[in-house]
This record gives C-alpha cells, sequence and structure tokens, in this order.
C-alpha cells in the first residue's frame, strides 16, 4: 500500500544546504514557554527505528545534531506563549479540541524518505490533506477561543505547510553537497506511523534543544481495523 503524496513537497533546498536552526530569537526569552499542538511518537517503535537508522546514515556531517527519540514530534499548529494567556484558557481550549478529536479518526500515516527544510532534515508525512484539514481545525478552534491576534504561527516549511517529523537540526551551516551525499544514504522507503492521540505540549527552546514537560493527550477516535 502506498498513500497519496500531493501537496506541497520538501526537498527544493538541497544544493543551497541548510541554515542554522537555532538563530537567535527575541521572543524566546529563557525559561519561556509555547502552548503548541503536536503529534508525539512516544510508542511509534517502526518510526524510531527508522529515524535511527537515517540519523546514523547522517552522523558523519559536521553540524547536524540528531533529535533524541523523546523529541520526535510533528507540529501541526502553535497556539500562543503561555504568559500571554490564563492556563483556564487553554484547558477550556484542550477541552473543546479534545471533544472534537475524540470523533475523529487519523489515519495510518506514512514518513519518508528523508529530506531537506531550510534548517532540519525531516521526513515529509502523508497523507498530506488528513493532517492540512486536522491543523485548519485548530486554527479556527483557538482562534475562535483564544482571539485570532494571540495565535503563533511557526516559520513555514519551504513549500508552505507541509506536515512532516525532524529528525535533525542543523546547528551551523551546511553546505548542499555535504548534506546530498548524506541524504543518499538514507532510507529512501515509507514508514507507517499509528498515531493514537493528538498533544497540547508547553513547549520550550533552550540549549539547542526544543522540549517539553506538560502534555495534554488529546485521543482520536478508534480507527475500524482493516484486513
Amino acid at each position: 500500500m502506498s498513500p497519496a503524496q500531493s501537496g506541497p513537497t520538501l526537498g527544493n533546498t538541497t544544493m543551497n544546504g541548510l541554515q542554522n536552526h537555532w538563530v537567535e530569537d527575541p521572543q524566546w526569552r529563557p525559561g519561556r514557554e509555547l502552548w503548541a499542538f503536536y503529534l508525539t511518537f512516544a510508542q511509534a517503535d517502526g518510526l524510531h527505528a527508522r529515524v535511527e537508522r537515517d540519523q546514523a546514515a547522517l552522523s558523519g556531517i559536521p553540524g547536524l545534531a540528531p533529535i533524541a527519540r523523546h523529541g520526535l514530534h510533528m507540529t501541526v499548529q502553535g497556539v500562543t506563549f503561555r504568559d500571554l494567556v490564563p492556563d483556564a484558557q487553554i484547558e477550556r481550549l484542550a477541552e473543546a479540541v479534545g471533544s472534537v478529536v475524540a470523533r475523529r479518526q487519523l489515519p495510518r500515516l506514512y514518513a519518508g524518505p528523508a529530506t531537506d527544510d531550510i534548517d532540519a532534515v525531516v521526513l515529509p508525512v502523508y497523507p498530506v490533506e488528513e493532517i492540512v484539514a486536522l491543523r485548519d481545525l485548530l486554527q479556527l478552534a483557538a482562534a475562535e477561543l483564544l482571539g485570532p491576534e494571540r495565535i503563533h504561527q511557526f516559520p513555514p516549511s519551504a513549500g508552505g505547510f507541509v506536515p512532516h517529523v525532524s529528525i535533525a537540526y542543523a546547528g551551523a551551516d551546511i553546505p548542499g553537497p555535504v548534506l546530498a551525499e548524506g541524504l543518499a544514504r538514507t532510507d529512501q522507503g515509507l514508514t507507517a506511523i499509528d498515531v493514537r492521540h493528538l498533544s497540547l505540549v508547553a513547549l520550550r527552546r533552550a540549549n539547542q534543544t526544543w522540549s517539553w514537560e506538560q502534555e495534554i493527550r488529546l485521543p482520536f477516535a478508534d480507527r475500524v481495523a482493516v484486513s
């Protein structure tokens, strides 16, 4: 089975290499947290194994740092910085979104092959349409409850919003030819991912790492098994 791979694509910047992911951003003061909707993959053993293989293939590239297993995620939609709204409003948002996604099935996703995206090596994720529809839903819910002016938008991928799982961040500028050689050694197939929940996380940016301690999990409706 192969998923539909339509919509915006990545991988158009390989000959130009990667830019430093960790350039200074004044919004991210020390200790500041940002609420964001993620897909997280704590139980995705197949994805973990695939990412480890791809990271090993890329390990010789100076300035490219692998993302730890517990940090793997797909960014779906930013919400707002934690200091801008009371936690009670975020709790109401989680409750409202949770009631919707509990009735919504997310199909099996497919990730790969590894490619470049401005400042990271990523696995594009399909089917794109399902993730875009989920993102649209989250944007509307957050804007309605918090106000559109408060909604945080992450910098887009090279092709606009493209669902992906980052597997390594550039900690310095990386030349295109070096990157292309590493990408050629990665797995060129697709890896299936079954996602059971949407996560609302309090995101931190420190020591060249994205991390979160608080994670509110909002389960999707169970998919009917297809033999």
